[in-house]
């Protein structure tokens, strides 16, 4: 197991996000972590609860249904990108893809979801 120093991890999370495949709406649950951590981008959790959590109120991700979500989008006055995040991921897949083809914003999904989070021992509040 290797150790790593707070200085490494402070290069490691301060690194700009990059997307999982060229040309995709897909980030890494790391990516997305990151981005929100450092308010390069809004976290939108397509979920009221997780069957396992939410995601750490400290990053003030908004909690929004699908529904809600296009009438938030057009009515915000914030510039930054949107990371959508939903409990496996498909949700947030399938209305990141979905917006995408409405371009009124530049929206991402995480990929695995909050399952995916909490694998990769992201915080996150039970």
């Amino acid at each position: 197991m290797a150790v790593t120093t707070g200085t490494t991890w402070d290069v490691v999370l301060s690194a700009r996000p990059t997307q999982t495949e060229p040309g995709s709406a897909a980030i890494s649950v790391r990516a997305a972590y990151q981005a929100a951590l450092y308010e390069r981008a809004l976290l939108v959790d397509l979920g009221d609860q997780h069957a396992t959590g939410e995601v750490h109120p400290d990053l003030a991700a908004a909690v929004l249904a699908p529904q809600e979500l296009l009438g938030h989008l057009l009515n915000s006055t914030d510039s930054r990108p949107v990371i959508l995040l939903s409990e496996d991921g498909q949700l947030a897949r399938e209305t990141a893809e979905a917006l995408a083809e409405l371009e009124l914003a530049r929206v991402s999904y995480a990929v695995g979801g909050f399952q995916g989070w909490l694998r990769a021992g992201l915080p996150a509040r039970n």
